[in-house]
């Protein structure tokens, strides 16, 4: 072939891969909301692996989800995790008679089977990934409960009857129930751990009549009833360091005032539950002072709402259009944001930003994470999120997890070996790099979820910035990439790319001021300063 041809056959696949050019900035000098945590959770499965599999099986587990080191190669060894989820479980596992399915979604309890006393020998898989986070360094403990125990449920299981849509929680159980949660933290917290928060109550607006898992409903009354009880009991304990972390919906539809009830649920289950106690319009029921469910004033309740990003971001123009409205209703009362759960969920449609041939089985794979990182984005950038929380850390063949669980003979309790997902490392983009202390700042020029969206955030000692990129993209998209209200010098920089071939690979890279995004990739960038 003739050479001129050649070179503009070359030249045209070129400008047909790098179908953008951006400039980006980075302003530190613009901050917003502080970080508090990167975080995942031992449900369901973390106490059958903490028991059941062998010492290199599970210490691997636990060095991908917590270590912060680099190895030899100068690759991650894990994804460093700055908070660790603690399922306080209902107490299923040992029931006799329960019938949740599958098995492993079955939970220990602390108490004893009457109800009366502790014993913590018990939940001895999720105390093994405890202290392995510790050890690793990972500081901070969140215990959350789908279910108060089954000795203190109306009909005497892990699950509900939905009559009512009320809690499953027995009417003089209340003060019970959170004793016991504040019984188990102040246990850790003499064993050195430092449990930051208790969250009594998931997804209220969940449809747990099945006994496919943990869970109940609950009113708003039940809500406001259960956060008073609990900070009775953390005050009488003296737990200094403990805040109630309320909220946990199932979307973020029902924090936001005047959204129908229909916009969650698809069968009539509100019809069975006075209107004015549907756990719809969250916080304008809980911070408005006029409000008969009013908890702001408790002393204990930390002043951050959690909720779920499930169905957040079906479509690209969804995602955007729900976080306006979301950070709209957030910014009228005096409370923060923090998303504490999300993972990829099955469904018949195809999803906005997928191939038409997309198949995975265990739905935490490339494609799957580009999806995740667009809500961590956006969920950083528009919502002020002060953490990220993703839901199962290990499952059964991965299901929906950061790292898949493969037991010998399909049993648990014959241990079995462990692998990594993609999702961990894609999450690991972001909870490796951005520690809790560490104050997001004004990133400009990516913003863009067609493409490349961006976020950047400053260390609390003004020495280390990170920012990371998502680009969704089928194409390579070059940037200019600069720092100008930098006041220290750049000494070093370094780059993470997460794509189809590359799990958090060091690039070894030494100058940031121009780079190529390739496609379907996740990138982190590190500047250290002097």
């Amino acid at each position: 072939m003739d050479i001129k041809i050649l070179a503009i056959a070359s030249l045209a696949v070129a400008s047909k891969l790098i179908a953008t050019q951006l400039n980006i900035t980075i302003d530190t000098e613009k901050t917003y909301q502080s970080i508090d945590n990167f975080a995942a959770s031992d449900a369901w499965s973390g106490n059958f692996a903490g028991q059941y599999f062998d010492e290199r099986q599970k210490n691997q587990i636990a060095k991908w989800l917590f270590s912060q080191e680099l190895g030899a190669d100068g690759n991650p060894e894990g994804i460093g995790l700055s908070m660790w989820r603690i399922n306080l479980g209902g107490g299923t596992l040992e029931q006799d008679g329960a019938d949740i399915q599958p098995y492993q979604r079955r939970a220990e309890s602390f108490l004893t089977k009457d109800g009366k006393h502790c014993d913590w020998g018990k939940c001895a898989g999720q105390q093994y990934f405890m202290r392995k986070a510790k050890e690793y360094g990972c500081d901070k403990f969140l215990l959350f409960s789908n279910t108060p125990p089954v000795q203190w449920t109306k009909n005497g299981k892990g699950y509900m009857n939905f009559d009512s849509f009320a809690t499953n929680l027995k009417p003089d159980c209340y003060g019970k129930f959170a004793d016991y949660m504040v019984t188990v933290a102040k246990h850790f917290e003499s064993e050195g751990y430092n449990i930051a928060y208790i969250s009594p109550i998931n997804e209220p607006q969940g449809d747990w009549n099945k006994n496919r898992q943990e869970g109940t409903a609950w009113w708003l009354s039940d809500m406001a009833k259960m956060a008073r009880e609990l900070d009775k009991s953390i005050l009488k304990a003296n737990l200094k360091n403990t805040k109630i972390l309320l909220g946990e919906s199932n979307s973020y539809l029902a924090c936001i005032d005047g959204v129908s009830p229909k916009s969650i649920w698809s069968n009539p289950y509100d019809k069975k539950c006075p209107p004015e106690e549907l756990p719809m319009s969250q916080l304008k029921a809980f911070f408005s002072k006029d409000s008969p469910h009013y908890i702001g004033d408790l002393k204990t309740l930390h002043n951050v709402w959690a909720a779920h990003a499930y169905g957040s971001a079906h479509s690209y123009k969804g995602a955007v259009d729900i976080r306006k409205k979301f950070a709209a209703e957030i910014a009228k009362y005096p409370v923060g944001f923090m998303q504490s759960e999300w993972c990829m969920l099955p469904r018949k449609k195809i999803f906005e930003g997928f191939t038409k041939d997309w198949a995975t089985d265990n739905y935490a794979d490339m494609q799957s994470s580009l999806k995740m990182a667009r809500i961590i984005s956006l969920d950083l950038t528009m919502l002020q999120s002060q953490g990220w929380g993703y839901w199962k850390g290990m499952e059964v063949k991965g299901d929906h997890a950061l790292i898949g669980l493969y037991p010998k003979n399909g049993r648990l309790e014959n241990g079995g070996v462990v692998r990594a997902n993609k999702m961990l490392w894609a999450l690991g983009n972001y909870s490796l790099f951005i520690r809790p202390g560490f104050k997001r700042v004004e990133l400009s020029g990516a913003d863009d979820i067609n493409s490349v969206l961006g976020s950047a955030f400053i260390s609390s000692d003004g020495k280390r910035i990170v920012a990371v990129f998502v680009n969704s993209s089928f194409d390579t998209v070059e940037a200019n990439i600069s720092v100008p209200s930098c006041k220290k010098k750049i000494a070093k920089v370094a780059a993470f790319k997460t794509d189809e071939r590359s799990d958090l690979a060091n690039l070894r890279i030494s100058d940031l001021s121009t780079f190529a995004f390739s496609p379907r990739s996740i990138t982190t960038f590190v500047y250290d300063l002097n």
